[in-house]
């Protein structure tokens, strides 16, 4: 965030107030030696040498006085509650400031992400979890949803791709904890995960995990969540997940986002037209492949064992070491396979429990046709109906020839 900001001309000041950390914070991170002098000195009190443990405490959590309290009375502390109070409350308040501040945005400048657990769906036969990911602008509270059955790293960028595609991309984006794109929050700052970054950077989007347990620092997408649960899920019937999510974009063009919101007291889509020359096009940006990307071994057999099922590819990619590219989850969707830049084998995924050709030393073996991006491509042959009095009349010509 320091680097991103100083990169588009703010001065080292302003960019340490907006953050709320201190300026020599600043020229840390960019990598300066230069420190800072003249600072005004404080006089000495009992709780000056627990006043950093405090305040990295708060940055973390929103932990009360009294737990606070507690802790550094076990490291030593000697005063009362009453200077400790004093110490905490501009520092809290600071923080909150700080987060509304920075994350109530000008056009295109932010959008929150979250997800909802939804209870259970039917998907594929098998009962699994259902979620929701929710995208909201932080100007106009656009909002764009759907339902899945997986939170995991590849699906989650797949549906921040089509949340681009579909408003926009902004400046930063909002994210709370999840796993898909923090690893962990440090005194050093928040480490994210490569794939994570990987994905951002490829999208020119500064990521900007909130502090855990300080849900109002993206208050917009929690409410966003909430809103959708109630409003739309509540009591909606469906006959499986492509029908749920072709209700939620109707429920999203036709309700959620032409009502007035109600901290805006705005239109979300009328504030959207204002907000979309801010973003950036989804089109603009290069393709990122969203896929995860597997390696396995291909056996003497020109097959390859992917989740329990293996697949042919082409015999001269034996012995090789191949990587295999899996469009989604669900049965039906493409499984690629690579020998390093050559498509060696394109497949689509079948159930576990499938047995073509017979067992293999009892495995599971799928002896799908090896597709082709022409044979994906390519329309279906026309294919002529002849009666059976044409053949017997063919058969009796070649007799008497």
């Amino acid at each position: 965030m320091i680097r991103h900001q100083v990169n588009q001309g703010e001065s080292k000041a302003i960019v340490a107030r907006r953050l709320g950390v201190s300026r020599q914070t600043v020229y840390n991170h960019l990598g300066k030696s230069e420190q800072l002098t003249g600072e005004q000195s404080t006089r000495a009190s009992k709780l000056d040498p627990y006043k950093n443990y405090v305040s990295q405490r708060l940055e973390r959590f929103d932990l009360p006085a009294t737990v606070l309290l507690r802790e550094i009375n076990q490291q030593g502390y000697a005063g009362g509650i009453t200077i400790r109070k004093d110490f905490v409350r501009p520092l809290k308040y600071e923080k909150v400031r700080t987060l509304t501040r920075r994350f109530e945005t000008e056009p295109g400048r932010q959008a929150q992400v979250d997800w909802g657990e939804c209870g259970t769906i039917t998907f594929e036969g098998v009962r699994r979890k259902l979620y929701v990911f929710v995208f909201v602008l932080g100007f106009s509270r656009m909002l764009f949803a759907k339902f899945t059955t997986s939170t995991k790293r590849p699906v989650f960028h797949r549906c921040l791709q089509e949340a681009f595609a579909e408003l926009g991309i902004p400046e930063e984006l909002v994210i709370d904890n999840m796993k898909q794109a923090v690893e962990a929050h440090t005194a050093d700052g928040v480490k994210y995960a490569a794939e994570f970054l990987d994905f951002c950077e490829h999208h020119d989007v500064v990521p900007a995990a909130t502090p855990p347990y300080w849900p109002r620092a993206k208050g917009k997408v929690e409410r966003g969540v909430g809103y959708l649960k109630r409003s739309f899920l509540e009591g909606r019937s469906f006959t499986d997940l492509d029908d749920l999510n072709r209700q939620l974009a109707h429920w999203l063009d036709t309700v959620a986002n032409v009502r007035v919101h109600g901290t805006t007291a705005r239109v979300p889509v009328e504030s959207y037209r204002a907000e979309q020359s801010a973003l950036r096009q989804f089109e603009s940006v290069p393709h990122f492949d969203t896929r995860p990307s597997e390696v396995r071994k291909v056996h003497t057999d020109s097959h390859i064992r992917f989740e329990n099922v293996f697949y042919s590819v082409d015999p001269s990619a034996v012995g090789h070491s191949v990587v295999v590219k899996s469009g989604g989850e669900a049965i039906g969707d493409l499984i690629e396979v690579y020998d390093a830049d050559r498509l060696v084998g394109v497949h689509r995924r079948v159930p576990e429990s499938t047995r073509r050709g017979g067992a293999i030393r009892g495995r599971s073996v799928a002896y799908t046709q090896i597709l082709t991006p022409e044979t994906l491509t390519a329309s279906s042959p026309e294919v002529q109906t002849r009666t059976l009095e044409i053949y017997e009349q063919l058969l009796g010509s070649e007799s008497r020839q």
